[in-house]
């Protein structure tokens, strides 16, 4: 195994299928032992489609798994039983049950409408019908999601416009104070929280769990990019136990440095949120490894993973393409096998396209 178990498997390898195959070899292709180890991925249906990917790697014949979870889904009554007694696990198990979307969904539809009275009754025109209303509720949910997700708080809402703006961002502000105020104090008074408030917790509380006892058994966080602080500190905490594994997707092992640096001050490559997550946990992109057996799986040339890492090249060292005409060794002559060039007269056609010749790769 790799010093720090850190892994990354390529783009173009279908991801759970080198993820399962590379866990049996690890296992010695031992039932037992690959049953006692714990395999934590982004979400449910991934957890569902990871069961799948070990049954097509056994051919359909039964076998014991790994326990697959997702990243959210914590057992607080196991956490209670076995580390209840920590104060910053009781802390968290202490919280309220989290309020289901679609009642916290009508009950700031509700509060959106008492908003719209208030204005109406200044003068203001708002938004009335029920329909507007519950819009606007599932974007006030999605916002606190994310301000929740984040680690963050809106205390800083006011300071975030520039003064030409003011009077408009008032009636904003106005408008938030349905989040900022209003449903804070609705959740104390009926003792509720919101999901991500109460995931995050639990996800610190098992953080907490295994660096109080550390787990002996593999574990292992598979698919994600730590984008969540949570998940972030979860996978910080697998790295320091003794048989804990970091499986991460499409990490960018390839890219010159120069590259590799620009990524990291450019928030809208796909790459920026691995390169914040490396730093955060303090790991050099050259202390990752490839995946164990990933290579059996990739069905691209490396010509075409060059080519397409050129394409998305930062536009900061972009001056590198003058050399691909001079130099182009890393290119092979399938670099551009398959592909296509569409002149479309505007965004809405080359949707369009683009949406057909998905349909025809998932027919």
């Amino acid at each position: 195994m790799h010093g720090r178990r850190v892994y990354t498997i390529p783009v173009g390898v279908p991801f759970l299928d080198a993820l399962a195959a590379g866990l049996w070899d690890t296992a010695g292709r031992d039932p037992l032992v690959l049953s006692r180890a714990t395999v934590l991925l982004p979400t449910q249906r991934a957890a569902r489609s990871a069961a799948e990917a070990f049954l097509r790697l056994g051919d359909g014949r039964p076998m014991l798994l790994p326990a697959l979870q997702a990243l959210a889904d914590v057992d607080d009554q196991e956490l209670d039983l076995a580390h209840g007694d920590d104060a910053g696990i009781a802390a968290a198990l202490d919280l309220p049950p989290a309020i289901p979307a679609l009642r916290r969904q009508l009950l700031l539809a509700r509060l959106v409408l008492a908003y719209a009275d208030r204005l109406e009754a200044d003068g203001v025109a708002a938004p009335r019908s029920p329909e507007q209303a519950a819009r606007l509720a599932a974007a006030l949910a999605r916002l606190i999601d994310q301000v929740q997700a984040e680690g963050l708080g809106f205390g800083r809402l006011v300071d975030i416009v520039p003064a030409d703006y003011a009077e408009h961002w008032g009636l904003t502000l106005r408008f938030l104070e349905i989040v900022t105020e209003t449903w804070p104090q609705w959740l104390a008074e009926q003792d509720a929280v919101d999901p991500v408030t109460r995931r995050d917790a639990l996800m610190q509380a098992r953080a907490a769990a295994w660096e109080a006892a550390a787990p002996t058994d593999p574990v292992v966080i598979a698919g994600s990019t730590g984008s969540v602080p949570a998940t972030a500190g979860l996978m910080r905490a697998v790295l320091g136990l003794p048989r804990g594994t970091l499986v991460l997707p499409s990490l960018d092992l390839a890219s010159d440095d120069d590259a590799w640096t620009a990524i990291g001050a450019d928030p809208a490559h796909p790459q920026h949120g691995m390169h914040r997550l490396l730093a955060g946990l303090g790991i050099d992109r050259a202390e990752v490894a490839g995946w164990p057996g990933a290579d059996e799986f990739a069905p691209a040339s490396a010509g075409r993973a060059a080519m397409v890492r050129e394409a998305m090249r930062p536009a900061a060292t972009t001056e590198a393409w003058r050399t691909l005409a001079t130099d182009p060794a890393h290119l092979d002559a399938g670099s551009f096998d398959g592909i296509r060039r569409i002149d479309a007269p505007g965004p809405r056609e080359e949707a369009g396209a683009i949406a057909v010749l998905m349909r025809e790769v998932l027919e």
